[in-house]
């Protein structure tokens, strides 16, 4: 079982990030553009951010080394919705329990310490390793946007999940 902590990602943190982005095997995953440090870097918290904010990069820990990241970002502050993007797990740490571990945390930290009511996510529909990880982590499979998306020259569904606050589960 991994030992996954969550913490928020530093400037430091950014070429080790932007290098994972960029592998061969976990880029095609990822929205387009991912290694580019400059947008990674724009999803960093401001020293100083406000405490009942929870979006922004989170670096993915096992036993202490960098394994991968995900981001939060709040969708609808009224509505009290987060939005989870650029889940990425180093492909050596992968199979064991990393990402659907950090998504549970991620969402739970979203619940209890942001109050949130909602967190929701979207991946291509041939990214069966990331759909089952959402589902693993207790989200429901809500809809499939249709070719919604030109990416590896083609197109591709974009298929979103939901998790409310009372279906989060340990």
């Amino acid at each position: 079982m991994p030992t996954v902590t969550l913490r928020p990602a530093a400037a430091a943190d950014l070429g080790y990030l932007a290098a994972l982005a960029g592998d061969p095997r976990v880029e095609p995953f990822l929205a387009p553009g991912p290694a580019d440090e400059e947008r990674l870097g724009a999803l960093l918290r401001s020293p100083g951010a406000d405490a009942e904010d929870p979006t922004g990069l989170l670096v993915i820990e096992d036993a202490g080394a960098s394994v991968g990241a995900l981001a939060l970002q709040l969708v609808s502050a009224r509505s009290r919705i987060a939005e989870l993007t650029r889940l990425m797990v180093d492909p050596d740490a992968r199979r064991a329990g990393v990402a659907t571990a950090a998504v549970r945390m991620a969402c739970r930290r979203a619940f209890t310490e942001h109050s949130l009511h909602r967190v929701q996510a979207e991946t291509y529909g041939d990214n069966l390793a990331g759909r089952r990880v959402f589902e693993r982590a207790g989200f429901t499979c809500e809809g499939t946007r249709r070719r919604a998306y030109r990416r590896r020259q083609q197109w591709l569904d974009g298929v979103l999940y939901g998790l409310l606050a009372e279906e989060l589960r340990d």
